[in-house]
């Protein structure tokens, strides 16, 4: 149903216009947050997640503007999934836990990410498309 409502503001959005949806739930040892923004003027998005399992999930969809999401999460197991699309793309990822897991994903003239990973099992796939792309990781163990 919530995809619905998604799918169909989407569609009668207009180019000046922005859209944004955010849920997030935290139910005993698990948090769950999903930002998904459009328009020409998205917001930068902040996610800060503290419980064993955290799970964070930003879908930009902008215009020739910045797109700039930021997650940070502690916890023993932690999954970032950001996908980004606009002028100028920054995303910036910290995990620190057992099992760390990122994917990014931006299109855009310009395109950065920095992904810091700090556990014993890390995992990061970024996938860049611009004519400036700027990526830096490290993934260190405990």
């Amino acid at each position: 149903m919530a995809l619905a409502v998604l799918l169909t503001a989407v569609g009668t959005a207009t180019q000046a216009s922005a859209g944004s949806v955010q849920h997030s739930v935290t139910k005993g040892k698990v948090s769950i947050e999903t930002v998904v923004q459009f328009g020409d003027n998205v917001q930068p998005v902040t996610i800060e997640e503290n419980s064993p399992i955290n799970i964070a999930r930003v879908i930009q969809i902008g215009g020739t503007g910045t797109v700039d999401a930021t997650i940070i999460q502690n916890g023993t197991r932690n999954y970032a999934n950001v996908i980004q699309m606009g002028g100028t793309t920054n995303a910036v990822i910290g995990q620190s836990g057992v099992s760390n897991t990122a994917e990014i994903t931006q299109i855009g003239n310009s395109t950065n990410t920095l992904l810091l990973q700090i556990g014993d099992m890390n995992s990061g796939a970024v996938r860049q498309f611009g004519r400036f792309n700027w990526l830096a990781i490290f993934q260190f163990s405990r």
